[in-house]
């Protein structure tokens, strides 16, 4: 039963983040459900990987399906992390600000620059109406209004400053980890710490499923913890640095480091590896029922049962793909393209019809995608004098 608060009006009407799932019919994925809504309608996109499972994937079809034309393209400084989008407001992470701009215009509505020297904001989520922005520069974490981008708290890491970002909003809870292997359990509405625990290793990835809080560090190390404590449950070493996580509530972890392999690991037997390909995945999966999309060199579709390949799409460039409806996305060096999730027809490794539209864009696309609000949003990075780096929001076209 949502609170009084949940349901005031505004932002907190439909707060962001997901709570939590039911079974999805079309592709056997899950639902999102977000606080505070009767109906699990929503078009965000609030938090890096769409969700506290790390999934990139909403099963709502909130992206264009069959072409695409630029709702806006606007230049920006760089990208530094993947964009949000919530509320109507698209949230881009740059080399030099936090842009805050309107989703359907790409006009700006404000903007956090962090002061002198500039900041570079390494992970943004948005839930319940405040937006959570860290920084490799002290304070490492802020805490703004979505709406005017005031201040409404900081929070001081001693080491190295914070990396991803993690909400869980069924029991709100702000997860975060440091450059000195140390993470973090913070009430969003103060930033009091609620708990910390030391690993080995940058913190590099957060997921949480049932009953773990997944930890992935660039030591290579993987560790579940009891998310209401940080107790540990378990730990397990992969061949590298952990680049990408995710989980299906229940099944332990998916995770990738460069170049490969990617594993999957029981965390009901102690972490141990269940299956390994040598695919590998930049910044995300998408998980989307049985289907677990990777992107290193080219756009992968794994059965999550066992590891198996099920079909290969095209190259793609260091850019973590995403998915809504019966729809994924993934960048190439210069373009976005658009596949079917089941991979068009065919058996096998085999299929046609599974690319439903390309796009060019100027620079190349980084950091991950996001799908809401009917468009893709993708930031690129420019070439110096010769291509500029963009923010884009790619919708349908029309008739």
């Amino acid at each position: 039963m949502p609170s009084r608060r949940q349901l005031l009006g505004g932002a907190a009407l439909a707060a962001v983040g997901v709570g939590s799932y039911a079974l999805s019919s079309g592709l056997g994925g899950f639902e999102p459900y977000y606080d505070g809504e009767e109906d699990p309608d929503t078009t965000w996109w609030p938090q890096p990987a769409f969700d506290r499972i790390g999934s990139c994937y909403n099963p709502r079809p909130v992206g264009p399906r069959h072409g695409v034309t630029e709702r806006w393209a606007i230049e920006i400084p760089g990208p530094s992390a993947r964009p949000v989008v919530v509320d109507g407001r698209a949230y881009l992470p740059t080399a030099e600000a936090l842009l805050v701009v309107d989703a359907a215009t790409g006009d700006e509505l404000w903007r956090e620059d962090g002061g002198d020297p500039p900041m570079w904001p390494r992970s943004v989520a948005v839930h319940d109406g405040t937006v959570f922005v860290t920084q490799v520069d002290d304070p490492a974490l802020l805490a703004l209004d979505a709406e005017t981008g005031e201040e409404r708290w900081t929070f001081s890491a001693p080491e190295y400053g914070l990396r991803p970002l993690l909400v869980d909003p069924e029991r709100p809870t702000l997860f975060t980890g440091d450059g000195g292997g140390t993470v973090y359990a913070l009430d969003p509405d103060t930033g009091a710490v609620r708990w910390e625990r030391r690993v080995f290793g940058t913190v590099s990835a957060l997921v949480q499923s049932i009953p773990d809080l997944v930890v992935g560090t660039d030591a290579g190390d993987v560790y579940g913890l009891y998310p209401s404590d940080g107790r540990g449950r378990w730990r397990h070493g992969v061949s590298g640095p952990v680049d990408a996580l995710a989980t299906t509530n229940g099944r332990g972890a998916f995770v990738s480091t460069f170049g490969g392999p990617t594993v999957e690991l029981d965390g009901g037997r102690g972490g141990e590896p269940v299956w390994s390909t040598d695919a590998w995945t930049s910044d995300s999966f998408v998980v989307a029922g049985r289907n677990l999309f990777l992107a290193g060199h080219r756009l992968v579709d794994l059965d999550v049962r066992g590891g198996d390949r099920q079909w290969t799409g095209g190259e793609t460039a260091q850019c973590g793909p995403a998915a809504a409806g019966d729809t994924v996305y993934a960048a190439s060096e210069e373009r976005l393209t658009a596949y079917a999730i089941r991979g068009g027809v065919g058996i096998g490794g085999f299929r046609v019809d599974a690319r439903r539209w390309s796009h060019p864009v100027e620079g190349r696309p980084e950091q991950g995608l996001a799908v809401a609000d009917g468009a893709v949003f993708v930031l690129t990075e420019g070439g110096g004098n010769d291509t500029r780096s963009m923010a884009y929001a790619l919708e349908a076209e029309t008739a």
